[in-house]
């Protein structure tokens, strides 16, 4: 096979790919580049509103959206004076919202902010020459908006950080707009209003702003880490291949570079590129291919009965879960009484339900937490008391928890906390199926079944004399231990995934989901507060999220891994979360150390000697 041949043999394999794909030859000269990837650079544009090429000229209308002044956008405060914006209160890294026109004497409208917005929303409207403008950025939606005379015009932060639309002052039509690629086209806003052309859009016989095929490798994918891997892929082995995110044209990637060394006489690399949208929609694909896969796995588990969708509340496929619920089907079938062991926040109180829920649903189910009930009032919780039986009793009496769940069940959650009084008469009632109320000596007989619940160990308890060794008898028939989540490592993911959703319904909130590095981070913690911590941390997450992908950042974790803090003074804890807190600032702006020191607000000088103090060096 010649090269022509064998490059149209790749063009054909890969042209319906669902991501971009270049292939890249020796001489770093583009043979092959699919329309995915015309389409994520900006070299082909979608179909729809259009202009033609052309400049800016004096008193053409310009709107500005920038939720990052002097970023990606290539504008300072200085160009804001060709608008005729005069404010040196204006800095960079703020967001600007701007009506103005380009070298004209008309007084635009705009409004700069460096702070926390608490609606949400920034806005501002005119309407130069009666034409009706509005711009806003909407930060729970990460959007930047401009309308004109009801033509919306979006962009999203991921895609840029300054969105620009310029209309032309002496026919009052649209000539210019920023969309998706246009640092590819070199149409950052700063180079726009300093008087650089720019290319027409959607111009009918022009599907591409230029030649695709024959053009060096740096026209396309233009960023100084892209082309330093590419130069790293070139000079390595056949198969050798790097993955990771890069930056093009101002705009993230998660880009593969594959060295191919097969044959002499084609040799190159192969690129591929996908953009947010496309790793999305993997991502989707990948939560629907692991849901199949733990269907499938819940349904032939080694060693266990296919009885685990009993409980579909219960998420969980890991071994040790799945013997779980098997113990809990068993005991759901059965009246015997069952005590659940388990660190806090495991899930004692939803197994409990569970295993109610199972054979009786319709019937009471009573849930007592025996800590938060004063010792001097639990006994008249739990067995009630008779007509005036104390000072400040009801004339009527009262029902305790037990009447309550007669028929149904009784679930006491932290057992172990009862006082040794309490203990012997829980024994009776255990025994004879009976209570008396305070103050009465009228028996009451009842059917209830009793689920216990401790985070002690009882047999411990009962060993140093804390806890009556034949209640312990009683209520330890059918024990079913939860294991904590840091030894159910496999079920993270599955149980992170299913709270989301769970709360994204329960707050009527719009799909999220979380991003690779966030399960990562999860996966890699301890879970001191098992699920209950896992909750209320995603529960956090999607309150401080904006947008649709949760990152790493909106997890408010320690992913190095909990400390003992009883153990360190208060002066040590502070030092750690100050240790914390400037690597993760520097984590999160990737080593930029002046970004860093602006964020957290301190002087270069005093920057330094915290990095030395806390031995912060590159490596960190």
């Amino acid at each position: 096979m010649n090269i022509s041949e064998h490059i149209k043999s790749l063009s054909d394999i890969y042209t319906n790919l669902d991501q971009g794909y270049i292939y890249v030859n020796n001489d770093k000269i583009v043979e092959i580049i699919n329309d995915p990837a015309k389409e994520m650079l900006g070299i082909t544009l979608p179909n729809g509103m259009s202009h033609p090429h052309g400049k800016i000229e004096p008193e053409d209308i310009v709107i500005l959206a920038d939720n990052d002044l002097g970023n990606d956008d290539m504008l300072s405060p200085t160009d804001l004076k060709l608008l005729g914006v005069e404010d040196n209160r204006i800095r960079k890294g703020d967001s600007l919202l701007l009506i103005g026109k380009f070298r004209s004497n008309f007084k635009p409208v705009y409004k700069s902010l460096r702070t926390y917005v608490p609606k949400n929303l920034m806005s501002i409207s005119a309407t130069p020459n009666d034409i009706k403008i509005s711009a806003s950025i909407d930060l729970a939606l990460n959007q930047m908006m401009i309308c004109v005379n009801d033509k919306l015009f979006t962009m999203e932060y991921i895609e840029s950080v300054g969105h620009m639309v310029i209309i032309d002052g002496n026919t009052h039509e649209i000539k210019f707009f920023q969309c998706k690629g246009y640092g590819f086209r070199g149409e950052e806003a700063g180079e726009i209003l300093r008087g650089k052309s720019f290319y027409g859009k959607n111009i009918p016989g022009q599907k591409e702003l230029l030649p695709t095929s024959g053009v060096g490798i740096s026209e396309i994918l233009g960023g100084r880490q892209c082309i330093s891997s590419l130069e790293t892929t070139l000079e390595s082995q056949h198969g050798y291949h790097i993955e990771q995110p890069m930056e093009i044209f101002k705009r993230w990637f998660q880009v593969v570079m594959l060295r191919d060394r097969q044959n002499p006489s084609h040799e190159g690399v192969h690129i591929f590129l996908m953009d947010r949208d496309t790793v999305e929609k993997k991502m989707n694909i990948f939560h629907n291919f692991y849901k199949t896969i733990e269907a499938k796995h819940k349904n032939s588990p080694i060693g266990v009965t296919n009885h685990q969708d009993s409980f579909p509340n219960i998420i969980g496929s890991d071994a040790k879960m799945l013997a779980v619920k098997e113990l809990a089907r068993k005991a759901a079938s059965t009246n015997f009484n069952v005590i659940i062991t388990g660190d806090s926040g495991t899930g004692k109180s939803r197994l409990a339900r569970e295993i109610h829920n199972m054979k009786n649903p319709k019937a009471p189910f009573v849930m007592v937490s025996c800590n938060a009930i004063a010792p001097s009032l639990i006994e008249s919780e739990l067995f009630g008391y008779a007509p005036s039986s104390f000072t400040g009793a009801n004339r009527q009496g009262k029902s305790g928890y037990f009447e309550e769940a007669n028929g149904g069940t009784i679930f006491l959650d932290e057992i172990g906390e009862i006082s040794p009084e309490i203990q012997v008469k829980l024994l009776n009632v255990l025994q004879y199926k009976r209570i008396y109320r305070v103050g009465s000596t009228t028996p009451i007989d009842v059917n209830v079944r009793v689920i216990t619940a401790t985070n002690r160990d009882l047999a411990e308890e009962v060993a140093n004399g804390n806890f009556r060794q034949d209640l312990f008898y009683r209520i330890n028939v059918f024990p079913i231990h939860i294991p904590p989540l840091r030894e159910r490592n496999n079920d993270i993911k599955l149980l992170a995934n299913s709270i989301l959703s769970n709360l994204l319904i329960s707050y009527g909130m719009k799909k999220k989901q979380f991003s690779h590095e966030a399960m990562d981070a999860l996966s890699s913690y301890e879970w001191p507060g098992n699920v209950r911590e896992l909750e209320n941390i995603i529960e956090r997450a999607i309150v401080l999220c904006d947008g649709n992908m949760i990152y790493r950042e909106h997890l408010l974790i320690d992913t190095r891994g909990a400390q003992d803090l009883d153990d360190q003074s208060l002066k040590s804890r502070l030092m750690s979360e100050e240790k914390r807190i400037i690597q993760d600032t520097l984590e999160r702006y990737g080593g930029d150390k002046t970004k860093a020191m602006h964020i957290l607000g301190i002087s270069k000088s005093r920057f330094y000697e915290k990095l030395k103090k806390h031995n912060i060096t590159k490596d960190h």
